[in-house]
Formats: structure tokens, sequence, C-alpha cells
């Protein structure tokens, strides 16, 4: 398991951050994707707040990438990558409370998920959409080691991300699972 440990500066106009200087870290997990990993850490920054957490149990069968409480109950639930639809299904009627946003490494691979996920749930409106740019995650994996410098900008409604790790410059679109 590789422990990263991310020194970031955070720019965030619907938050109203600007400069905000942190350290978060995370755990690859054995047979965890490097693009799984970044895929996390973008969720990090797009929802930044003092009370996300990362790979946190919260008492159910399914475990969140990254997750906000209110006591015991998930308030927001974000999963990257894979999510079959059955799980999706699941938080859902769970978790009636909570706000799931599905991240997906490209708007492509978004579009052909949220079409059937909208078919299977009883109010699509409980989940929530975000991709990036294709070609975008997997431009960062070769960038990836237990060490970083980060700086990272959110424009008005995460429309845009830019990122600078270590001094190379990488920006995205987020898409909302809406045609191109």
């Amino acid at each position: 398991m590789a422990l990263l440990r991310i020194q970031y500066v955070l720019n965030h106009d619907d938050l109203g951050l600007y400069g905000h200087e942190g350290e978060v870290v995370l755990k690859q997990a054995g047979g965890e994707s490097p693009g799984h990993v970044y895929m996390k850490l973008l969720s990090y920054f797009m929802f930044f707040h003092d009370d996300l957490e990362i790979e946190r149990d919260v008492g159910q069968h399914y475990k969140p990438d990254l997750v906000r409480m209110d006591g015991n109950d998930p308030v927001q639930w974000i999963d990257c990558g894979t999510t079959s639809l059955k799980k999706l299904e699941k938080l859902a009627v769970k978790n009636k409370r909570t706000t799931i946003d599905i991240i997906k490494r490209d708007n492509r691979e978004l579009l052909a998920y949220r079409a059937q996920a909208d078919k299977r749930l009883q109010d699509p409106s409980r989940a929530r959409y975000f991709a990036f740019d294709a070609g975008f995650v997997d431009g960062l994996i070769p960038h990836l080691s237990s060490r970083h410098q980060l700086s990272v900008t959110l424009t008005a409604d995460l429309a845009h991300l830019y990122l600078d790790i270590d001094g190379a410059a990488f920006d995205s679109r987020i898409w909302r699972g809406e045609p191109e």
C-alpha cells in the first residue's frame, strides 16, 4: 500500500477560497489503479470541506471513496471510477438524505453510465455526475509519486479545473454528463 502525501494550495471560486494551503494523505491500496487515486484526489478538491474524509468506513456494506458525515449519517457520498448500478441503487435507497456524487474518468464513460443510472433510480435527482476531459486523468498518472506539491484552481460552478503538479500544468473542463 503506497502512501501519498500531497501538499497543496487550493483556489476554489465557489467556496471563496484563495491561496488555501493544506496537506492531504491518500493510501493507494493494492490493486487500486493510479487513475482511481487521482479521481479521489480531484474529488477531494472539487468538494472540499473540513468534514470531507477519504476512505472512511461508514458502517454499511459499501464504503465510499470520500464522505461527509452528520453524526452517523452520510450527507455526501462520493464514488469514483467503477460504481455498479446495483450499488448506486442500494446507496440511494439506504441513504435517503444523502447527496450521491459519481465521478467518472471522462464524459463518454459518464454519459453511458448516467443513461442507465437515470432509468434505475427511483429519483434520478438524488445523484450528481462529474467527469473530466478525455485523457486528462490518464495524463496525470506519470506524475503519481509519494510526495507532491499541487496548486489547484476550480472555477465558478465547478466548470473547469486547473492543476499544477510539481511545475507540470494540466487543465480540464468538468463535465456533468451532458452531450458535448
